[in-house]
This record gives structure tokens, sequence and C-alpha cells, in this order.
């Protein structure tokens, strides 16, 4: 698909256009997925069409962001449409500011798997049916903040590889204890079909986009390739972006812990539950000490 073709599903408008971003990775070429992002501002959900055997994803995307982990997302986009050269000028500045950017985005995950970890052992002692999905985020947000501190940006469908090359670099000391967090071992062709049943289903409820469509052929492309760890944290991370869609309404959403309890592969044992919360939180604490050294 050119970048004709592509602009002609999109329709007439006069906002920047490029392709890649946060939802890009290596496989998907193989998986014919095309991920655009248009610069209007608009605070909305993905938007997800198929054209043929191809599938566009379309985010919305702000030239006045001001979050790192969005900006450093922005580095490596390839601008398809920018009359103005207002996305040119926001990718250059992106690109003299990297360092800093990465250095705060791996902060603030830092600091987002320590809230994760917080929310998931208050949950413990209240016997909160969530707990173990905070731990699952807190995890996750982790492998962010170890990715974005080494100068590499999270893919859920790469993540694992890249923390295990980070380990055969020995580049960090924290990485095999984090991996062993995640519930990889786990992974099987069997457990990982019902995972990826119940996480299109999830995103179903909460993205009502087609996302799905994605998850799904990217999971299977994994699964065809004999990547099942990579699978499972893939899945993982779809469960934790759309978890996060909820996170504040969870009063209301209970029956969403049914559906959980497969996608995220959950665990209801406390004690292995309140292991991982100290083990996952004395490794935020190390790396918030390391950073502030820095």
């Amino acid at each position: 698909m050119n970048q004709d073709e592509i602009l002609k599903i999109i329709g007439p408008n006069n906002f920047p256009i490029a392709y890649g971003g946060s939802n890009s990775d290596n496989f998907d070429n193989d998986c014919e997925i095309y991920n655009l992002v248009i610069f209007d501002g608009k605070n909305i959900y993905d938007e997800i069409t198929t054209h043929g055997s191809n599938i566009l994803k379309i985010s919305h995307g702000n030239l006045f962001e001001n979050k790192s982990e969005y900006l450093i997302q922005y580095e490596n986009l390839q601008i398809i449409q920018d009359e103005k050269w207002e996305l040119k000028m926001l990718i250059s500045k992106i690109q003299e500011k990297k360092n800093i950017l990465f250095s705060a985005s791996a902060k603030n995950a830092l600091v987002e798997s320590q809230l994760a970890l917080s929310k998931a052992k208050n949950a413990l002692e209240h016997d909160d049916l969530f707990a173990s999905c905070w731990i699952k985020c807190g995890v996750i947000s982790l492998i962010d903040s170890i990715l974005f501190q080494n100068q590499i940006l999270p893919s859920p469908a790469n993540a694992l590889s890249s923390m295990r090359n980070l380990k055969q670099k020995n580049t960090n000391n924290f990485t095999d204890k984090i991996i062993s967090e995640t519930g990889i071992e786990r992974a099987t062709t069997s457990l990982l079909s019902r995972m990826l049943k119940s996480t299109c289903g999830f995103s179903d409820m909460v993205e009502k986009n087609q996302n799905s469509i994605i998850i799904e052929r990217k999971a299977n492309h994994l699964i065809q390739n004999s990547l099942l760890s990579d699978c499972y944290l893939y899945l993982n991370y779809q469960n934790k972006n759309n978890f996060y869609k909820i996170k504040n309404t969870l009063n209301t959403n209970l029956d969403k812990i049914h559906v959980l309890k497969t996608a995220f592969d959950l665990t209801n044992i406390s004690s292995e539950l309140l292991s991982s919360v100290e083990s996952m939180s004395d490794v935020t604490n190390m790396l918030l000490a390391l950073s502030h050294q820095s």
C-alpha cells in the first residue's frame, strides 16, 4: 500500500499525517498492518479499518504534546503529509532532546510501576478482585522503564526480545528478576489460545473499535513463529492498555474480572501475589534511588 492509497482511504484533510509511531514494530509488514498518526489533536480511541488483506490503524496525535513517553515515540515517524512543516519541526525538536526524553520517560514509567504495585498491595489487603491485575500492570511499566533507560522504544511484540538482549549484554542487573515475574514460563499454545480469545473480548468491550483484529493477527503471527513467550507478554501489554482505560471505574466494571482472569492469566494465590509485589517494589525502589543519583 503506497502513500497515495493511504491518503485516499483517510480522505481529504489539512492535518499532518505520518506512518509509524508507538504502535509499530518489525512484525507489521509481515502482518500487513499500517500504523498511521493524524496530528489533529483529537482525544479519541484509535480507528481501525480493513482494506483487502491490509489493516490500517489510525491514531490521533497532538503537535503540542508534552508527555515525554509520547513524544519519544514520534522520533522515527515517516511523514506522509505535512504542508506547513509543523510535524517536521516537532520531530527535529524531539531528536535534539532525545536523551532528556528517554530519561524522563524511564522515570515516569518507574513511578507508574510504583503506583500500580502500591494499588496492588492495598487491593490485597482488602481482598480486591483486581489485585493481580495491578501487579501485571506494575511489571509491564517496569519493563518499559528499563527499556527507556537503555534508550529502547518499548513495543509490545518486541518487549521480551529487547529485555533478553539487555540481559545478554549485562546492561541491567534487574532484567532476570523482572522477566521471572511476567509469567512467560507458563506460555503454551493452548493457554495462549484461551488468553487470546479473552484479550480480544476485553478489547471489544473497552475499545469497541475492532482493535481485536490486530491483536489476533499479531498474536497468531507470534505463535506461528514459535514465539510463545513473546506472545504471552504481548497479550499482557494489550490487556494492560485496556485495563488502564477503565482503571478509574473498576467499581462499575466488576464483571470484567471474569474476562481478565483468562486474558491476563491471573493467579489468586495471596502468598504468591504478595511475594510478587514485594519483589517488584524492591526493584522499583532501587531503580528510583539510582535515578535520583544520576
